[in-house]
């Protein structure tokens, strides 16, 4: 089973997911922006803009997940796509190659994620997240209709863990 974790920088993707790895012996982490990384320096595909505007990226994603999740129980990728179409792109082709996936959107309204952004001290882009809280707000209606929704907004994440954590219980007792 793969579990696409989805949602705007500073909502807490990459905590949870540590968080869910950390309690489920046979899930693993897949980091797609490594693969990114790869387009743009390695390969020189890309030398500004997004990655996951690179059909290549989009296509070697699919392959790096689909490969990664042999083994893994489940594959968690903490990945923010806004675009509808990307999205759809990403889950069909994992689907495409026999695998079991599920979006989950962490979801916080406006205030909470400028206030999330704003107190993180770890290093890292929050210009960025910042500049792509608008982007998340109209993206977001079309994203919540991707799957699961987990308002962050009141949660520790602890609590948010808890909850993704029962999805995954539940989809694991569902079969296809």
């Amino acid at each position: 089973m793969i579990v696409w974790i989805n949602g705007p920088f500073g909502v807490g993707k990459a905590t949870v997911t540590a968080e869910l790895c950390r309690r489920l012996p046979t899930a693993r982490a897949f980091d797609a922006d490594r693969v990114g990384w790869v387009l743009k320096r390695a390969a020189g595909l890309l030398n500004h803009g997004d990655h996951q505007d690179l059909p290549a990226w989009r296509a070697a994603t699919v392959a790096a997940a689909a490969w990664q999740a042999r083994g893994a129980d489940p594959l968690i990728v903490p990945m923010t796509v806004l675009r509808r179409r990307y999205l759809d792109e990403l889950l069909g082709g994992l689907r495409t190659r026999g695998h079991r996936v599920h979006h989950v959107l962490l979801d916080a309204s406006a205030p909470v994620l400028v206030e999330r952004i704003e107190a993180d001290e770890a290093p890292g882009p929050q210009g960025w997240g910042m500049d792509h809280v608008g982007s998340y707000l109209v993206a977001r209606h079309d994203l919540r209709g991707a799957g699961a929704v987990v308002d962050t907004d009141e949660l520790d994440p602890a609590e948010v863990a808890d909850l993704v954590g029962a999805l995954i219980a539940e989809w694991r007792e569902t079969p296809n």
